[in-house]
């Protein structure tokens, strides 16, 4: 019985993943199966947590030396979508200049992510959203 189980439950992954090729890009795909700076930060110097109108919650822990971004990180509840989009908009930032941080925007995040269907976009708001945030966190401390 347990070998049915586990047989069923393999091709219905292979299902699903087989639909999401039909959708999103190789790389959205990747970004949402193995998220790139995925988890929470303790002590960072700025954060910022934002739920989205699809009740999705992104938050985004940036450590900052020198006015470059030298960690970041976010987590979220999430759909495969935002942790696609939270990928993205992570690794986009990362190692940049803190004021060039401000001119991501969430097409950047879909043309980085190969495009999005048109239910999903709003995630890349989200995720621009959320690290705009950040960015204000670190200059109302500084």
């Amino acid at each position: 019985m347990k070998d049915n189980f586990d047989e069923a439950v393999l091709e219905l992954q292979e299902s699903i993943l087989e639909e999401a090729k039909k959708i999103y890009s190789e790389k959205a795909i990747q970004y949402f199966l193995h998220p790139r700076n995925f988890g929470r930060m303790n002590d960072p110097d700025a954060s910022a947590i934002v739920k989205g109108s699809c009740g999705d919650t992104m938050e985004i822990y940036l450590v900052i030396k020198d006015d470059k971004i030298s960690s970041i990180s976010f987590y979220t509840d999430g759909c495969g979508s935002t942790l696609a989009c939270g990928s993205s908009v992570t690794e986009l930032a990362k190692e940049k200049n803190i004021k060039d941080i401000l001119k991501i925007s969430p097409s950047d995040v879909i043309e980085d992510l190969g495009g999005l269907p048109d239910e999903a976009l709003h995630c890349s708001i989200l995720a621009v959203i959320t690290l705009l945030k950040s960015v204000a966190d670190y200059f109302l401390k500084t």
